[in-house]
């Protein structure tokens, strides 16, 4: 702690105590020497159980009363944060290795890199598509979860999107995931705090795309980690909300920065997202049944 050049942990919570406590564990373990300060932002209605505080008490906890969404709590944590980077951590991940010295050195290297994103893995080592191509009308069709790139993996239209398997080194991408997400503070404070608007999903993709086009720079760097993400870990306690708020924001993400004439693009997206989300409903419906 008190390290000049340290990194400042937000860390936003949904009911999620036990995937909580482990990720903290790992956060410790691996990276008590490079921590600021660590700020765990409770948006569940359980608020943050008395063991967690009492086992991670250089913690500073905050227990809304409400869900005030994803963007809105981390903005909290980042307004009080005072180390020049601040990394972004969802409560489902744990860090398996030791790598913020490093994000350190390649940030005070690199002064026009705003965001950097670290290798991303799922539970069975495979590498998460964490680094993605700004979404396009393709996306809902060869995003990471859409079935054509489970089933054709190595189709142009995934891999332009999908970046994470493309390179071994350091690759400059339009956005990288919030499940950890390190950024610069003179950055932020140049660009904003994320948009509230987005209650949850596709605020990572608004950020980066604020950065990028402000004239910074956003890295996925597969050397830093690996961090392990355990996907979906608050959405399944709210499936159907989950699906609606994915396809809500991922419309307002495509509203926002739509040029096209009439504005064209945002109703055919309109319409994919409402297609793709009554399918997913059903589907977790079904599943449910």
């Amino acid at each position: 702690m008190g390290n000049k050049l340290a990194i400042d942990v937000c860390v936003v919570s949904y009911n999620s105590h036990d995937e909580l406590k482990e990720c903290l564990e790992s956060l410790f373990l691996k990276e008590s020497q490079n921590i600021g300060h660590v700020f765990v932002i409770e948006n569940g209605s359980s608020g943050i159980k008395k063991d967690i505080k009492e086992r991670f008490r250089k913690c500073t906890f905050i227990e809304n009363k409400k869900n005030l969404g994803f963007s809105r709590a981390c903005n909290i944590g980042i307004k009080i944060s005072i180390s020049p980077y601040i990394c972004l951590l969802n409560p489902d991940t744990v860090i398996k290795k030791t790598f913020f010295r490093r994000a350190i050195s390649f940030f005070e290297n690199n002064p026009e890199i705003a965001v950097i994103g670290p290798k991303i893995v799922e539970k069975d080592g495979s590498i998460q598509q964490s680094a993605r191509g700004f979404p396009t009308l393709h996306t809902a069709f060869f995003g990471r979860r859409s079935l054509f790139s489970k089933l054709f993996p190595q189709n142009p239209l995934s891999k332009k999107n999908l970046l994470a398997t493309k390179s071994s080194s350091p690759i400059e991408v339009d956005w990288v995931s919030g499940a950890c997400l390190l950024a610069r503070r003179k950055a932020i404070d140049e660009i904003g705090l994320m948009d509230e608007r987005f209650f949850m999903y596709w605020e990572d993709c608004d950020w980066c795309t604020r950065f990028k086009r402000a004239g910074w720079k956003i890295i996925y760097h597969p050397g830093l980690g690996p961090v392990l993400h355990i996907t979906g870990t608050s959405s399944k306690k709210a499936k159907i909300k989950s699906i609606y708020w994915f396809h809500k924001s991922a419309l307002s993400l495509y509203k926002k920065y739509d040029e096209s004439p009439l504005h064209v693009g945002t109703l055919i997206v309109f319409l994919g997202a409402v297609i793709r989300g009554l399918f997913f409903t059903a589907f977790s419906l079904l599943r449910k049944a």
